[in-house]
C-alpha cells in the first residue's frame, strides 16, 4: 500500500511539474499566434503537435492527481484546499501560493488558446470567402 507521505509528495511534485509545463505551454501558444499571423502552416503544424503532446502530459498528471486524492480518502468533488489541509502547517501557505500560481497559468493558457482559435477561425472564414466568393454577392435586391 502506498504511504500517505508518498502520495502527498507526489501531488506536490506534480503541481511543480505542471507549473513548469504550463509556462512552456504559454510560450508555445504565443509562438502559435505569431505563426498564424504569418500564415506559416509548417510552423503551425509543428506547434500543434508539440502543444498536443504537452497537453497529453498535463492531462496525465491531472489524472494522477485525482488518483492520489482518492488514495488520501478525499471523496469527489475534492478541492485543493482539502488536500492542502493535510500538509503540515508550515507547508500549507507555500503550497497554496504554488497552486494559485498554477491556476493563474491555466487561466492564461485558456485565454491564449481561445485567442488563437478565434484568429484561426477568422482566417479560415476569410479564405473561404476569397476562394468560394460571397454567398449573397449576386442576390437580387
Amino acid at each position: 500500500m502506498t504511504k500517505r507521505s508518498d502520495v502527498l509528495r507526489g501531488l506536490v511534485s506534480g503541481v511543480h511539474a505542471d507549473h513548469a509545463d504550463y509556462q512552456t505551454l504559454r510560450g508555445l501558444l504565443g509562438e502559435q499566434f505569431q505563426a498564424a499571423l504569418r500564415h506559416d502552416t509548417a510552423a503551425l503544424t509543428q506547434l500543434g503537435e508539440r502543444i498536443s503532446a504537452l497537453v497529453a502530459v498535463l492531462d496525465g498528471r491531472r489524472r494522477d492527481r485525482m488518483r492520489g486524492v482518492a488514495l488520501l480518502g478525499i471523496r469527489p468533488p475534492a478541492t485543493m484546499a482539502q488536500v492542502i489541509a493535510l500538509f503540515a502547517p508550515a507547508m500549507r501557505a507555500p503550497l497554496q501560493q504554488l497552486w494559485q500560481g498554477l491556476e493563474a497559468l491555466v487561466v492564461e493558457c485558456k485565454r491564449l488558446n481561445s485567442r488563437n482559435c478565434r484568429l484561426l477561425m477568422e482566417q479560415h472564414a476569410l479564405m473561404q470567402r476569397v476562394l468560394a466568393g460571397e454567398a449573397d454577392t449576386y442576390v437580387p435586391a
